[in-house]
């Protein structure tokens, strides 16, 4: 197993409810389940079921952020949070356990100071000496944070530690005009537009929602094909995708066979309503089987 740091500049303490939301009406809930997320808290939570070892950074303000720390931790992952001035985000999800969530309600993001990016970018260096891979995902919250990825990147490959962005906007096109670009990139077919500057990326994966991912990369160039699923909700089925790719390298499988558990940790996903809390076993292991990767000239 391997030691992984998850970087989530732009988290969310999500807040469950297991009614559906009928409109015009007041809805009354048993109680809200607080859940962290945000595209890194997710994926972090995945490495650590399959048995990894996860530090997860983070910025988060207020009650709130205190809250999305102890819940972190609760999910087994080391979190080493980066207060802020600002209130962290909070989103809203009703969904019933038997039924298909209605969508979710959140928040963009919140105002960072330059001291508090410079923190993070302190606490990423100070832990790259025990990582076996960096994984940064996600957005920033405020634009003080586009350059924040990019030195991520020059830091990873000063201490020859690999490193992943599944990011878009302006954070990722200084990413990859960066003097260091990093090793893998996740983006989907809008994102693939917004810049001409995926090639300068090792490994990349153009995915397509529900649909089959290009990958160029090392390996060769591959389409793969996903299971067939029945969806209850997609949310967060790119971060299990990053997961589960991430386990099949750290435990050095055969490269068709990461990527075949990878697309089966999206499927995983979206067969359930609650968000990465999947677990290896039987389910993913069956989707593995189903999903086809196909080599391309």
């Amino acid at each position: 197993m391997g030691r992984v740091l998850v970087v989530t500049a732009n988290p969310l303490l999500d807040l469950l409810a297991p009614k559906q939301l009928i409109p015009g009406q007041i809805t009354r809930s048993p109680a809200f389940q607080p859940m962290a997320a945000g595209k890194g808290i997710n994926v972090a939570r995945v490495l650590q079921k399959h048995g990894h070892q996860c530090d997860s950074i983070f910025f988060a303000g207020g009650q709130t952020g205190s809250m999305l720390e102890d819940l972190i931790a609760e999910d087994g992952v080391n979190p080493i949070r980066i207060p802020t001035q600002a209130r962290m985000r909070i989103g809203m999800i009703c969904a019933a356990d038997d039924e298909r969530p209605q969508g979710s309600l959140l928040e963009n993001g919140f105002m960072l100071t330059k001291e508090e990016v410079d923190m993070m970018a302190q606490a990423v260096q100070r832990s790259l000496g025990e990582q076996d891979l960096v994984i940064v995902s996600g957005s920033v919250p405020h634009p003080l944070a586009n350059n924040l990825y990019r030195t991520l990147c020059t830091m990873c490959n000063q201490a020859g530690v690999e490193i992943w962005v599944d990011s878009y906007g302006d954070a990722m096109n200084k990413t990859l005009t960066g003097e260091h670009p990093p090793y893998l990139a996740k983006p989907n077919r809008e994102e693939l537009n917004s810049s001409t500057h995926w090639q300068r990326v090792s490994e990349l994966h153009i995915t397509d929602g529900p649909g089959h991912t290009e990958i160029r990369g090392p390996a060769g160039r591959f389409e793969l094909i996903p299971p067939q699923i029945d969806e209850i909700n997609p949310v967060g089925c790119g971060d299990c995708y990053v997961a589960g790719l991430a386990h099949g390298k750290l435990e050095a499988w055969e490269y068709q066979k990461r990527v075949a558990y990878a697309a089966a940790c999206g499927a995983a996903n979206a067969e359930r309503w609650d968000v990465a809390m999947i677990e290896p076993g039987p389910v993913i292991n069956r989707l593995a089987d189903q999903a086809q990767v196909k080599a391309l000239p």
